[in-house]
């Protein structure tokens, strides 16, 4: 696999410390959020998280589906995937972009689902939300962890038909630029088919192949 596979440190911080993030964003506390929209929001998704968690029993492959379905009513997958892929987005037919989104979407679940599952009660607390425009903004909020100093993550959050976050801000790196920059090398290199094929290998080995 081209460079996909061999992230750089800084992209395994981001990843590592974004899998914490998505896993904390079900323990949400009470927050003075800028918006009633994005503190609901917020506050709906980390009940749906905290549910998933605490189903008792739960096998992987009825976890895989729960969180999917927790992606699914989370995150903006489309408009992430869209990012991702930058310019060359433009550059793929529709037969491409349909199977680059259901790709890219494998791939965050894959990386994100086992991190997610390791949450071991960080604590995780929302301080506050600006608004960027009348459709977006960013609540901030704060990974409390034992012994070490805290983690600053920023949720890009806009709303269309509902609210959705669309991107990860994480000590001021954003997670949409991270993958942006990683896929584009790819394709640098090899054309949309390699990318295309590097995410199927490295979904395989997350039992989610495109």
């Amino acid at each position: 696999m081209q460079n996909l596979v061999k992230i750089g440190p800084s992209s395994r911080w981001i990843a590592g410390v974004a899998g914490m993030a998505t896993a904390l964003f079900l323990s949400v506390a009470p927050a003075a959020a800028g918006t009633r929209e994005a503190e609901a929001f917020v506050r709906q998704r980390g009940a749906d998280a905290i549910k998933v968690l605490s189903t008792p029993g739960i096998n992987d492959q009825q976890y895989l589906r729960e969180f999917n379905d927790f992606v699914d009513k989370s995150f903006d997958v489309p408009a992430m995937a869209q990012f991702a892929l930058g310019i060359y987005w433009r550059q793929a037919n529709e037969q491409q972009r349909a199977e680059y989104v259901k790709l890219y979407k494998n791939y965050f679940v894959g990386t994100y689902a086992a991190r997610f599952r390791t949450f071991s009660g960080e604590n995780f607390d929302v301080l506050g939300a600006r608004a960027i425009n009348e459709t977006e903004s960013l609540v901030q909020s704060r990974i409390v962890r034992p012994g070490q100093a805290p983690i600053n993550v920023e949720w890009h959050v806009r709303e269309n038909s509902q609210p959705k976050v669309v991107d990860m801000i994480i000590e001021g790196l954003r997670l949409g630029v991270t993958l942006r920059d990683e896929f584009s090398g790819v394709i640098q290199s090899g054309g949309l088919d390699a990318l295309f094929k590097a995410l199927r290998e490295r979904n395989a080995k997350f039992a989610l192949g495109a």
